[in-house]
């Protein structure tokens, strides 16, 4: 009888922890500082995490050096929504969601100023595409100089991904199975 509710235990484990966002969208070709722009992703969760309280990391990676900046350590994930203000210096990014599973990248897009009238050089990438950009993603990287996060801002949050969770849900249950056997 230990051992079914013990089974039953890992699958609920197993539950919480295949909610993921996946897919994330890339945003227009070009983008221009201080736009404000809509994000939008795909986002699964089964009916036990559908209450909106699940939260991911959108950070944005500059292409070039693989600066990355927290941009929001607590969004949303259900509203599969983001209104963000562009709030870097021109060059080529790519933005990640870290909802728990990895990073989920976008494809790489520009950002230009808009008030020196000129636009990026670099090839565009497709609007509402989405995957690794073509030089590989960046889980962690130290924030750039021009776009570092605001003075008395939050430190990182630590993020598991999936399967961190699944191992620590097998720990748990092969413990306590060995604790009632």
């Amino acid at each position: 009888m230990s051992r079914l509710i013990l089974l039953t235990l890992l699958l609920i484990f197993t539950g919480f922890t295949s909610a993921q966002v996946v897919t994330f969208n890339t945003p227009s070709n070009k983008v221009a500082v201080n736009a404000n722009i809509i994000l939008t992703w795909q986002y699964n969760a089964p009916a036990t995490a559908a209450n909106g309280t699940a939260t991911g990391i959108l950070s944005i990676v500059n292409s070039g050096t693989k600066d990355t900046t927290v941009i929001d350590q607590n969004v949303p994930l259900a509203p599969k929504s983001y209104q963000w203000k562009v709030n870097v210096p021109p060059g080529t990014y790519y933005l990640t969601l870290n909802d728990g599973t990895g990073d989920k990248p976008t494809g790489n897009f520009d950002v230009f100023d808009s008030s020196a009238g000129a636009t990026p050089t670099t090839g565009p990438a497709p609007a509402g595409s989405s995957g690794s950009p073509s030089t590989g993603s960046s889980s962690s990287s130290s924030p750039s100089s021009a776009a570092s996060p605001k003075t008395g801002a939050a430190p990182a949050k630590i993020s598991f991904t999936g399967s961190d969770k699944l191992l620590f849900s097998f720990i748990v249950v092969a413990a306590a199975m060995m604790h009632f056997t």
